[in-house]
């Protein structure tokens, strides 16, 4: 039985520089706090700009949502009527 391990690593086979446009995506929007982050539908828009392709990840909104937080230091919330937010983490080393 495929998991959803196997369809992103599938995924990733098949678009080897998604997650470093993923990254790019939310460095040039500049949402790397709560109060400056993104949608789903706003990710999906500015990857398909960058790349000149669809957003690969089909399925839902989990399955697109579950893609996006494997990126290490991709945070998400919800609003109060429920939209999805995302926006990276400043991990910074002393």
């Amino acid at each position: 039985m495929a998991t959803m391990d196997d369809y992103f690593h599938k995924v990733q086979r098949k678009h080897p520089t998604i997650l470093d446009d993923l990254r790019e995506v939310f460095k040039n929007s500049q949402s790397d706090s709560p109060q400056r982050s993104i949608t789903l539908s706003q990710i999906r828009a500015a990857y398909s700009q960058r790349t000149g392709q669809d957003f690969p990840i089909k399925g839902g909104t989990r399955t697109q949502m579950c893609f996006v937080l494997t990126i290490p230091y991709v945070a998400c919330f919800t609003s109060q009527i429920g939209t999805l937010r995302f926006f990276t983490i400043d991990v910074s080393q002393d």
